[in-house]
């Protein structure tokens, strides 16, 4: 049987056009987090602020990933 590569599903349901607030909230949400537990971290390790877009640090990701 022939296994199929998809994403991660956190990955895939993140919007490019959403703010990484509103999945920090969606996240502990979803699972009964208490506020302000989840963190989204730029590639350099630091949080991530709350208005950049989703899009924006799969970008930065990206060029982690390329150097």
């Amino acid at each position: 049987m022939k296994r199929r590569h998809e994403e991660p599903r956190r990955v895939r349901d993140a919007r490019g056009d959403a703010h990484v607030e509103a999945i920090e909230k969606k996240i502990e949400k979803a699972f009964g987090l208490p506020n302000g537990s989840v963190q989204i971290n730029n590639p350099s390790g630091g949080d991530a602020r709350g208005d950049k877009l989703i899009e924006n640090l799969h970008k930065d990701f990206d060029k982690r990933d390329e150097s």
